[in-house]
């Protein structure tokens, strides 16, 4: 069995703008992604849209412009299609009250918020220079922790490109040092880069990250219908950053990543 798994952030690496950065990922087999990407295709083609980039849909800008046709009430009525087809492949955990268990593609966040990340490397130096780095790390552990947890061989990896988060991935499936310490990484058959245009997967994982960095601001109907759906939103806050696994900071280092752009 192999498992896909489909990384988009949100947010950039720059307090001055932003307060927070997420990593959205998505896990599924490969039979799971199938009948998800049939059922997407077909909300694109209800509403004429290429695909869905959530922060313009929202902001009516570029493919989404009012130019374009587009405004408010017809990207709530795509977007709110989009959810409730997510709605229909995730994963039903056992025990959801009013819900029968089901298998299905495994969505789960990650955010740091950057003012306790910056509070956190001034107790601690050793922590990574850029939150991106802790980001990708922290979930890759989870995606493999999926893995193992329903058998999979093998994995692929899919990250939006142009994003720093798949350099830090990278890093370590190069690193014989990294792959030694993390064995998953060997049963790791892809790694790459996507167009999230023309990869709904990636569309799907870019919803979910957009909604976790605007989850204090949940005005839009699609925006509750997503967040009430069975997915796990995990906070690595101050107190969590200064509480790595013991040696795995002094570890680390004696790999000798290649140096990436520090977060300011």
């Amino acid at each position: 069995m192999v498992l896909k798994s489909y990384f988009d952030g949100g947010n950039q690496a720059d307090s001055s703008q932003y307060d927070r950065i997420s990593l959205a990922t998505v896990c599924g087999t490969a039979n799971q992604w199938k009948r998800f990407e049939i059922a997407w295709r077909k909300v694109l083609y209800k509403h004429k849209a290429e695909f869905l980039h959530t922060s313009d849909a929202v902001s009516l800008n570029n493919e989404f412009s009012k130019d374009k046709g587009w405004n408010k009430t017809l990207v709530d009525a795509f977007i709110g299609d989009c959810v409730k087809t997510i709605g229909k492949h995730i994963e039903i955990p056992a025990g959801t009250p009013r819900k029968r268990a089901r298998a299905g593609l495994y969505p789960f966040t990650l955010t740091v918020p950057l003012e306790d990340w910056k509070r956190a490397r001034k107790v601690n130096s050793k922590l990574p220079t850029a939150v991106p780095e802790v980001c990708t790390t922290e979930s890759l552990g989870f995606c493999f922790k999926r893995g193992r947890s329903i058998g999979a061989k093998f994995y692929q990896l899919y990250f939006d490109q142009g994003e720093p988060f798949f350099g830090h991935a990278h890093d370590r499936m190069r690193n014989p040092k990294s792959k030694k310490y993390i064995l998953s990484l060997k049963q790791v058959t892809h790694i790459g880069e996507s167009d999230m245009r023309l990869v709904p997967a990636l569309q799907m994982a870019d919803l979910f990250a957009w909604c976790i960095n605007h989850n204090d601001r949940v005005t839009r109907q699609w925006h509750r219908e997503l967040h009430g759906l069975p997915w796990k939103a995990l906070l690595l806050d101050y107190d969590r950053l200064l509480k790595p696994i013991p040696g795995a900071l002094e570890r680390i280092a004696t790999w000798k990543l290649p140096r990436r752009k520090p977060t300011e």
